[in-house]
């Protein structure tokens, strides 16, 4: 595993640039300090791991928090601290000749990236998504199941129909019309008196926040199905939201489904409002008070919350 500097130019012969052979994660960083941190290791961890990429937690860690403290004193200097921005770790399978054949014997790359935090979305928490279902089926395929790996294509033809709907999101199905996620974030209904999440053993993004609240409804005991649904079932579901890293819980206000049907969601109660708590206690959690996570993450698909 190699660190290359963000002003490197990409060489003709990396992966992730001809194959997208490669993964990433998207951090939220606010005043300096890295969210959910301990979660985009593992899955950066897990991920790489998945698709045979090697990388070393204890190295990836201490990289990024080099990176954090780099840009404060870069911020501090030029006046310009920032309260909120995205960090994107960005991990090639490396260099290699034409063809899909992996060099073994060149390291991965690493590379960071920052970018503006989106400043509508702290509008939208509080007014809620506006949301179409998207025609754009994800395909099966359990070997990349939940990894956040650098073949997007899918993701960008549903976003391409979600701005020409004029809407905020789209529900996406798989090919068998199961219920996956959400654009670029994770899907959670609630329906009589429990939460559901679809399973992501066919496809879709482990996301960080929902391995987050997935992990801490488990351990405060607090009803959560994990399984296949349609969109039957969204549609009869009284709360609905989105998750991701950047956005965190992003309540549903209205879903259109496919005939002709709107169903408009409850954007602020009791169930939103505790899963926002339940975030909230894992937003800043250290990475060093789970050393043992860093000396040998090994989290299978069950620990990742793909079942």
């Amino acid at each position: 595993m190699r660190i290359v500097s963000s002003d490197t130019p990409i060489t003709q012969g990396d992966r992730a640039f001809n194959y997208g052979d490669g993964i990433f994660t998207t951090i939220c960083v606010t005043n300096h300090t890295a969210e959910l941190l301990p979660w985009h290791l593992s899955r950066l961890v897990h991920d790489a791991s998945a698709l045979a990429i090697n990388v070393n937690a204890k190295e990836l860690h201490t990289a990024i928090q080099h990176h954090l403290i780099e840009k404060r004193k870069s911020a501090q200097s030029a006046q310009n601290n920032a309260a909120k921005y995205v960090l994107k770790v960005h991990i090639s399978a490396g260099e290699a000749g034409r063809g899909y054949a992996r060099d073994e014997t060149k390291p991965a790359l690493v590379r960071f990236s920052e970018h503006d935090y989106p400043a509508h979305y702290d509008n939208t928490r509080a007014s809620g998504l506006d949301v179409i279902c998207a025609s754009i089926a994800l395909a099966v395929q359990p070997a990349l199941a939940g990894i956040k790996h650098m073949n997007r294509l899918e993701q960008v033809l549903v976003k391409r129909e979600v701005n020409l709907a004029e809407a905020d999101d789209a529900i996406v199905c798989d090919t068998n019309d199961n219920i996956v996620e959400a654009s670029a974030g994770n899907l959670f209904f609630h329906s009589n008196g429990m939460w559901f999440t679809p399973s992501l053993k066919g496809s879709g993004v482990n996301g960080v926040v929902r391995q987050c609240l997935i992990q801490s409804l488990l351990n405060e005991n607090v009803p959560l199905n994990v399984g296949e649904y349609s969109l039957e079932q969204l549609q009869n579901a009284d709360t609905a939201i989105v998750t991701n890293a950047l956005m965190g819980i992003m309540p549903i206000r209205s879903v259109a489904f496919p005939d002709g049907a709107t169903k408009h969601y409850s954007v602020s109660n009791t169930e939103v409002t505790y899963l926002k708590s339940v975030l909230e206690a894992q937003r800043y959690a250290s990475v060093d008070s789970a050393s043992d996570m860093l000396s040998d993450i090994t989290l299978n698909t069950s620990q990742q919350g793909l079942v």
